[in-house]
């Protein structure tokens, strides 16, 4: 049989016979006769001599992004990701605090297509996301860099290592959970359970509409315009895509530096990029719809750049902004575009206020004075309140032409040692601008809290109806506190009875109460509503807080409020607990306005501590910094006949940031 070749139609264990065989036969085994039976052979293959492509770990790659896929899939089947599955085409969000994820159409948001309708790079639509933003679902190989295997200590403690992706923006980073584990012999087929492939920009974007929204808008819902018109188009447009990168990046490098900071200075550039194009096409006419992708990237960077570098205002975002806005004064525009437009120019007076007190551009203090005073002089509590801004767009004006005027009046004396005829006819001409912004100032009437909830929407509950009555009071009043600041000569014409030769009576009896009554006001605002305003307010009402009288003065960080030991065991923090009868029964010497001022200076700067753990704290740790400064300089001042000007003390260290 081993010699004998065998045929091709008998049985392929014996061919005895055909077309069935006797052993099969005697077996009851119907013969099944010879089949020919393909196999494939590697044994005269030539294995490819070429290096592999991928990295060295692309199967640990492979392992961990499966099961981020997995828990992708099994997220979105569960009833909480259902609605959201609804809708494959469009970014779902909640309101206020509690925003879910975005439901992320299906392809890597790690660097827009180059085809667009008109000519126009769209952004890409993002990868599905599991509720924990952990994972993105189809990252490509050069979107991220792995980190090594999780180590493990003799413990079996699980060591923690995040690695940032090493591109330009769109990198990702593998995360390794703490936890305790068994060593990593005893759990190597479960290695993946430990890796989670994090998107950047998946991350970053959701990071906006969960947290960035909220807080740098003063009412945010649904019907914000800036929550609407970002989850309609951020994988639709460019600049809007990368313009929210960088506003998330630059919100999160304070508090994930390592992770944060090669895309939070990555992401501005490519967000300039992208706006530039579009302020081309724009000019050129070969936009034909409203700009709202434009404007909305404008002031995200605008708003966004102090929180990277403190002393940068980005003004050239909100000068771009308003010759957006101005040139569509000539459009035919219906009815949701005319809303946008009153929606956007309430964000460009907000911005321009905010930089009237920093800004040195003569250019700027032309066009922020040049501000038209209110028409009506009745109520300017908005029955709707502005998304972005909260209080009323006529309020906002009025405070920074008011601190435009007192900057330009400080710049004046400081830049002139002697007096001349220029410099006094300037002076007169400043007096008579304040004491026009004053009078229109005065005749502001806001309305009762009551009232406005019998008129407003019904999403606006009595809690925000009384904070935007205390927001607007506020800002009124820090107005008023800082031109009789500047313009001492307005109290003197209103009170003669309180001026004395150097001015001092009417800081003691006008300015110092009426900073009191800011942080009154301010104490009635809660520091989690409209927070993204309120920065501005504390340092206003901190300008004012000048004492009265030498008092002893507590140590360190506390140097600007009273000596603890003046109180026994009583700290500065916990002054507020003492009443002003026990107080000054037991230092007769201390008057009551320093107790009140001391009381005043570290509500403020508690508050400030607490703003800083809720917003970007850069602009912030400023604040915090120039108020420091200016109770100082007050403090050596005390017993002088002059008078140092908090706009002069921020001048000469340089401390200044957006405020808001």
């Amino acid at each position: 049989m081993k010699n004998r070749q065998k045929s091709r139609s008998g049985c392929r264990t014996c061919d005895e016979t055909k077309p069935g065989c006797r052993n099969c036969a005697q077996k009851g085994f119907e013969c099944p006769g010879y089949q020919q039976r393909l196999q494939w052979s590697t044994k005269h293959e030539r294995l490819p001599t070429t290096t592999k492509a991928g990295p060295e770990n692309f199967t640990q790659l492979v392992t961990a992004a499966s099961a981020s896929i997995s828990q992708s899939v099994s997220a979105a089947a569960s009833p909480a990701s259902a609605s959201a599955a609804a809708a494959p085409t469009r970014s779902d969000t909640s309101t206020g605090n509690g925003a879910k994820l975005l439901n992320l159409p299906a392809a890597s948001p790690t660097a827009p297509p180059p085809h667009a309708s008109h000519g126009e790079t769209s952004a890409p639509r993002s990868a599905t996301v599991s509720a924990t933003v952990s994972a993105a679902a189809s990252p490509s190989r050069s979107s991220f860099t792995l980190s090594p295997p999780p180590k493990f200590d003799e413990d079996g403690v699980e060591n923690v290592n995040v690695q940032p992706s090493h591109g330009i923006i769109g990198g990702g980073a593998m995360v390794h959970v703490a936890g305790k584990t068994p060593p990593l012999h005893h759990q190597q087929p479960q290695l993946a359970m430990y890796q989670q492939v994090v998107d950047i920009p998946t991350f970053l974007i959701e990071h906006w509409f969960k947290s960035v929204c909220c807080s740098w808008s003063a009412f945010d819902s649904q019907a914000n315009p800036y929550r609407r018109l970002t989850s309609a188009l951020w994988n639709k447009s460019t600049p809007v895509f990368y313009a929210l990168q960088a506003i998330s990046a630059a919100s999160l490098v304070e508090r994930l530096p390592h992770v944060m900071r090669d895309t939070a200075r990555a992401a501005p550039r490519k967000a300039a990029e992208a706006i530039h194009k579009e302020l081309v096409a724009f000019s050129n006419a070969s936009r034909p719809r409203f700009p709202s992708e434009l404007l909305l990237s404008l002031f995200c960077m605008s708003s966004s750049m102090a929180w990277l570098e403190s002393r940068q205002l980005g003004q050239h975002y909100v000068r771009q902004a308003r010759a957006v806005l101005k040139s569509l004064d000539t459009w035919r525009l219906d009815d949701e575009a005319k809303e946008l437009v009153d929606f956007f120019n309430g964000c460009l007076i907000y911005e321009e206020m905010l930089r009237s007190v920093v800004s040195e551009d003569e250019i700027d203090f032309e066009h922020m004075l040049s501000w038209p005073e209110p028409v009506n002089k009745g109520p300017l509590v908005p029955t709707t309140p502005h998304a972005w801004t909260g209080v009323s767009a006529d309020v906002f004006r009025l405070f920074g032409k008011a601190i435009a005027l007192c900057r330009r009046s400080r710049t004046r004396w400081r830049h002139n040692d002697g007096t001349s005829y220029r410099i006094l006819q300037g002076a007169m001409k400043d007096i008579q601008e304040a004491t026009s912004v004053e009078e229109s100032l005065l005749a502001i009437d806001i309305a009762d809290p009551s009232e406005l909830l019998a008129t407003t929407q019904p999403q606006h509950t009595a809690a925000q109806a009384y904070d935007l009555f205390h927001a607007t009071q506020a800002y009124r009043l820090s107005s008023l506190l800082q031109l009789y600041e500047t313009f001492p000569d307005l109290v003197s014409k209103r009170m003669p009875g309180l001026a004395d030769a150097d001015g001092s009576v009417i800081w003691n009896t006008w300015v110092s109460p009426l900073a009191l009554h800011v942080a009154e006001v301010l104490e009635k605002l809660p520091v989690g509503s409209m927070r993204c305003i309120q920065p501005l307010l504390c340092l206003c009402a901190g300008s004012g807080l000048r004492y009265d009288a030498k008092v002893p003065l507590g140590r360190g960080s506390n140097s600007h409020l009273l000596s603890p030991e003046i109180v026994g065991t009583t700290s500065p923090s916990s002054a507020g607990s003492v009443t002003n009868v026990d107080f000054l029964v037991l230092n007769p010497e201390v008057s009551e306005s320093s107790i009140k001022i001391s009381r005043a200076r570290a509500f403020v700067m508690e508050r400030l501590d607490q703003l800083e753990s809720s917003l970007p704290p850069k602009p912030i740790g400023v604040a915090k910094q120039l108020l420091r400064a200016v109770w100082t300089a007050y403090d050596e001042e005390i017993g002088l006949t002059r008078r140092t000007h908090w706009l002069d003390v921020m001048s000469y260290t340089g401390l200044h940031s957006l405020f808001g």
